[in-house]
């Protein structure tokens, strides 16, 4: 079996020969991405003016207690540590441990982080191995926002590991023993896997049986990928993040898909933030966060409404009230 720990330097050199360098300017949304009401802000600059594979961000997870945001950079085997607040660079971590996990995706799971397969504390450093996940990971991670699980791909095809059993050493059963794609997102619900391999192929977790495969239509290259939960038509739809540097919407029920980002360096995985249900997205220069706006979430529930939110809108809901009170008043 390969060892990444070994041999990811000697790899990473490879890849970065076969990477390309294009002039890119920033990710920015479309009139498309700004009319369905999206926004996009930059999270962390890590490699300025970098347009390959594969020295740039990858596995990003959570650390829901802390707030803290987990950030592997390929090239320079670090995993730095961040507070949740935008427009950061590598100087702004807050911590920074040696990272051995090269391109492997990161998850949070239960509000914990987790890379493959192991357990993080705040700090970024590894509390505990998953030691009864007796496979080795392969790319994609997400977290089941409904169980805790994990889903990942795995040397034993797509998995689901519960990290909790065990007393925390864990355990996993094998969803589909035929599916090794690159990256991996969960619908909101917990039920259904999302497994990039050219387009993006939805699995039944609890059976393994392949539901539907999804073509982008705009760029190349999907790897991350996150599934909307809202009240409103995005409901369901779901964000592909592309090697192109787009970022395209896709219609769950059509297949239509509609560029909503572009003009970014080489996209990858993506990792939701499950403190407000934005989604980040990687690049090989930086990491992005895209909104679907107010009671909205990506790839997690939507978040609950802040009490001041609730006394906004009964607020405005009085002041509708008295309105209405007054205009009869004035016709009798």
């Amino acid at each position: 079996m390969f060892n990444f720990k070994k041999n990811h330097r000697a790899v990473l050199i490879a890849l970065s020969v076969l990477g390309t360098t294009h002039a890119h300017a920033a990710l920015t949304l479309t009139a498309d991405g700004t009319a369905l009401g999206f926004t996009l802000s930059q999270f962390v600059s890590t490699n300025p003016g970098y347009d390959g594979c594969c020295s740039g961000p990858f596995g990003v997870a959570m650390d829901a207690a802390s707030g803290h945001v987990m950030v592997n950079v390929a090239g320079s085997s670090t995993r730095y540590v961040f507070n949740d607040v935008d427009n950061q660079t590598l100087a702004d971590a807050v911590a920074s441990v040696p990272s051995f996990t090269f391109t492997g995706g990161y998850a949070t799971a239960g509000g914990k982080a987790y890379g493959p397969f192991f357990q993080m504390a705040a700090d970024g450093s590894v509390d505990h191995e998953l030691t009864g996940v007796t496979t080795s990971g392969y790319l994609g991670m997400w977290g089941n926002p409904v169980d805790g699980h994990i889903i990942a791909t795995s040397g034993s095809g797509l998995i689901d590991i519960d990290p909790l059993a065990d007393g925390g050493a864990g355990s996993f059963r094998v969803i589909n023993a035929g599916v090794f794609g690159d990256g991996v997102s969960v619908s909101p619900d917990g039920t259904t896997a999302y497994v990039a391999s050219g387009n993006i192929s939805a699995y039944d977790i609890a059976t393994g049986d392949f539901i539907k495969s999804y073509s982008p239509g705009f760029g190349f290259g999907v790897d991350g990928t996150g599934v909307i939960s809202s009240h409103d038509a995005l409901n369901g739809s779901i964000i592909a993040n592309m090697n192109s540097g787009d970022v395209v919407l896709i219609d769950p029920v059509t297949g239509d898909s509609t560029l909503i980002a572009t003009g970014g360096t080489r996209g990858d995985y993506t990792s939701p933030d499950v403190s407000n249900g934005t989604l980040f997205l990687v690049a090989a220069d930086s990491i992005y966060r895209l909104s679907c706006g107010i009671d909205c979430g990506i790839g997690v529930p939507p978040p609950v409404p802040e009490p001041e939110t609730y006394a906004m809108l009964l607020a405005g809901l009085g002041l509708l009230g008295f309105m209405v009170r007054r205009r009869k008043e004035s016709v009798v």
